[in-house]
């Protein structure tokens, strides 16, 4: 394991793995509609920050298959955010660069997670192929879904049709727990988004979960669990399915990564006196 600025290298069994952040994207009270802004705000100060906003962290991962190099989501890029940006200057002190990328895995299509997959001048990984769940691709598609969106609906289906639309010619559908590479297994984990979806790493008896957006505030939501976010597509049911994977991995005691985890995002789950979980964060043993 080696860490650098942003950078956090381990292995998965015989499997070479980076998470690369590309930045945070500060997240206020409203984000959070089940809590109060006090409630929001004395967790921050609970944790030592002294902002107004959380600053949540975006991730990507890179996985090495025998040298054959695979992303699995890619933060947002300045686009989305300008605190945002930073995965091709890392991947490049990473030792990979974008023509390098063979698939491009994705967990979901908010902005925050394929926005640094594209540019104006189409997709920035130009020999991947995007996997993407077919439930995911029907639901930002539907024109119906489109125009019951709203004003602060609208960014996000134009920014998942940008990258559908630069990735048209190399795309694959999957749907259900699906093997899409050599130790690479998608896994639905629904309710965020209709598709959204993890994906489980193994080699050699050695397994990591990487479970994008099941957390995004980890202060608050591994204390309670049953706290949402607004862009929560199906609420009740992203409570339902972080419980279901909280309550796995604690108890297969399963190394998970996610995308809005602390750095180095890589850790096993325990359970805490309350009722809640905590992470205990992989290498540097900090707790969140």
């Amino acid at each position: 394991m080696t860490e650098q600025n942003g950078i956090y290298r381990f292995e998965v069994g015989s499997l070479d793995l980076t998470m690369i952040s590309d930045g945070n994207i500060p997240m206020s009270s409203d984000i959070f509609p089940t809590i109060n802004a006090e409630q929001f705000h004395s967790t921050l100060n609970k944790a030592g920050i002294a902002t107004e906003t959380y600053p949540s962290d975006v991730n990507a991962f890179v996985l090495n298959i025998n040298g054959a190099i695979h992303l699995i989501d890619a933060g947002g890029g300045k686009g989305t955010a300008p605190t945002l940006g930073n995965l091709s200057s890392r991947l490049a002190v990473a030792g990979y660069s974008p023509d390098q990328v063979q698939t491009l895995m994705v967990t979901h299509l908010h902005p925050d997670h394929i926005g640094g997959a594209i540019t104006e001048s189409g997709a920035v990984f130009s020999n991947a192929e995007m996997i993407l769940m077919e439930t995911e691709y029907a639901f930002w598609t539907n024109a119906e879904n489109k125009a019951k969106a709203g004003d602060d609906g609208l960014p996000f289906f134009e920014a998942a049709a940008s990258a559908i639309d630069a990735y048209k010619n190399n795309l694959r559908l999957i749907s259900g727990e699906t093997d899409v590479l050599t130790g690479v297994t998608a896994i639905p984990l629904p309710g965020h988004t209709p598709g959204h979806c993890g994906f489980m790493i193994s080699s050699d008896n050695d397994d990591l979960l990487i479970w994008s957006d099941i957390i995004h505030m980890p202060y608050l939501q591994f204390d309670n669990p049953n706290i949402t976010v607004a862009f929560d597509v199906d609420p009740q049911q992203a409570i339902n399915t972080r419980l279901k994977v909280l309550d796995q991995a604690e108890t297969d005691q399963l190394k998970i990564a996610g995308m809005h985890l602390l750095f180095p995002a890589v850790g096993q789950i325990e359970r805490v006196p309350n009722g809640g979980y905590q992470l205990i964060s992989d290498s540097i043993n900090t707790r969140c």
